[in-house]
This record gives structure tokens, sequence and C-alpha cells, in this order.
């Protein structure tokens, strides 16, 4: 139909981002969820025939905040149903995530709107994806609904929170880091909430491997999280003696005790960014010890 091939042209001219910022400024992107919306258009269709593949790839690189309410909104559903269709490519699947981690990212409406709509259990889903960086993409569009009630109660479910600490250990491989860094800085900003925090101190052996892979990674932005981590559960009250088994406490104040005076910081090969984040990750391994400290 006439429809379907104005659809099919959209697709294609949203393949060049150059052209994405001119075609939601003139009315593309309200046309094609306006179709999707319409019930003439049947759930079923090839995905690469369907208009949400250029809302998918226009809301990649599109400022959420410059989006009209109605927009924002509106486009959640189409997004999900693209992650979720069994049809739907890699690409496909990648760029609706990252879509939806541009939106979740804006405020508590558009989180609202992405739990109502199944969207935890249709992300979760995706975060078992064989493909590296659709895995990546659904890791951090979760990790973007955090602080959202639907997502505290999902991460204090013990065995949701496995999957994530799971995910943050895998570092195994290059491919998987920014994975692992997602998740582990999904649980960082989560167990600022009591909840999250009684969760993961509850998988025990769990949690000392994961603080164990952490610490002696040494990929300084792992460690910076695992000790916003260690922090967030010992200012709740909770997982001190577990963290104290997993010698994240002894190791800390052998850490300390390194690289206190800067001497053996200058030997390394840091960036200045990394310079700076050694630093921090100097003074909360302070605070972890002196926290010990301050409880025996």
């Amino acid at each position: 139909t006439t429809l379907e091939r104005v659809m099919v042209a959209m697709n294609r001219m949203a393949v060049e981002p150059s052209a994405r910022g001119a075609m939601v400024q003139q009315g593309c992107l309200t046309a094609c969820i306006a179709v999707e919306q319409k019930e003439d258009l049947p759930s079923e269709k090839t995905p690469s025939r369907k208009p949400v593949i250029a809302v998918a790839k226009m809301l990649v690189t599109t400022n959420p905040a410059l989006l009209t309410s109605s927009q924002r909104i509106g486009a959640i559903k189409p997004l999900l149903e693209l992650v979720r269709h069994h049809q739907s490519s890699d690409l496909s699947q990648f760029e609706a995530l990252m879509s939806l981690t541009n939106l979740a990212s804006l405020n508590h409406e558009t989180k609202d709107k992405i739990v109502a709509e199944r969207g935890l259990k249709i992300i979760t889903y995706a975060m078992y994806s064989d493909h590296d960086q659709v895995r990546q993409a659904a890791t951090e569009a979760l990790c973007n609904l955090v602080p959202h009630d639907g997502m505290l109660e999902h991460l204090s479910n013990k065995e949701n929170l496995r999957l994530w600490v799971s995910f943050s250990c895998d570092i195994e491989y290059e491919e998987k880091l920014g994975t692992a860094r997602a998740a582990s800085g999904c649980i960082a900003m989560a167990t600022q909430y009591k909840e999250v925090a009684v969760a993961l101190a509850s998988l025990e052996d769990r949690y000392i491997k994961f603080l164990k892979t952490l610490l002696e990674c040494g990929n300084l932005e792992l460690m910076h999280r695992v000790l916003v981590i260690i922090l967030n559960l010992l200012n709740a009250g909770v997982g001190l003696e577990v963290t104290k088994r997993s010698g994240a406490v002894d190791f800390c104040r052998a850490y300390v005790e390194s690289y206190h005076d800067g001497r053996k910081s200058d030997e390394l090969d840091f960036s200045p960014q990394e310079r700076e984040l050694h630093k921090t990750t100097i003074e909360m391994s302070k605070q972890v010890v002196l926290h010990k400290n301050s409880n025996t």
C-alpha cells in the first residue's frame, strides 16, 4: 500500500543520522507513532517494514527533553514491542533499547510508562540475548529505571538480583565490560535503598564472590562501583559480617597502605581521569576501613 511505501521510505531516511533531527522537526516522528497506533497495521507485520524502526533510529540520537510529552509516551509501547518481537533483528533491538534508555533517563513519567507497559519483563528478557551490544543496551535501559518503585522491587527479588550480580562479574572478555559496568552501576545506585541492600547482602556467597571479583579485577571503574556498593550496605547497617568474611576490608586496608602517599601511584601509567578516579577509590577504601573500625 501507499502507507507501507511511505513507512519504508521513512525507515531508509532515518538510517542517516544527520537527517534524524530534521525528520523529528518536520513531523516524521509524530507521523510514525500515529501509524503504529492505528489498528489497521497488524502487529504481526514484519518488523523491518514497520514505522517503529524509524522511531527507534530517530530517538537513539535525539535529546528526549526536546520532544513533546505525547511523543515520548507514544513511542514507548511500540519500542517495547520491537524489542519483544521474535523477528526483530539485533540492530533493531539494540536501537529500540538505546531509545528506551534515553527516554527512561528523562523523568518519572517515562519510567512509569515503561514499567506500565510490562517493560521490566520485556527488557529483562533482552538481557539474555546472545548479542553483546543488545545485552548491554538492555542492562543500561533497566539501569535508567532506578529509582522507580517497580525497578527497586524487581531488584529486591533475590532471583532477579542474582542475574545482575552475574553480569557484573562477567568481565573475562573485553566485549562484556560494558555490560558489567552497567550492571554494577545499577546495583550501586539501587543499594542506596535499604530493601535492595538487604537483598544483596542475603546472597552471601554470591555477594562475597561479587566483591572479590570487582575489587581485584584491576579496572578502576568497576572498583569504584563496588566500593560505592560496600559503603551503601555499611551505611544501611547491613552486610557487615559478610563484607568482613569476603576479605574486602583487608583488601581496602592494604590498598590504602600501598597508595595513600601517592608515591606508588606516580609509577602507574594512568591518564589524568584515571588518576583522579584512583584517588577517589583510595578515599573510599579509607571510609570502608574506618567504618569497620567504628563497629568493632
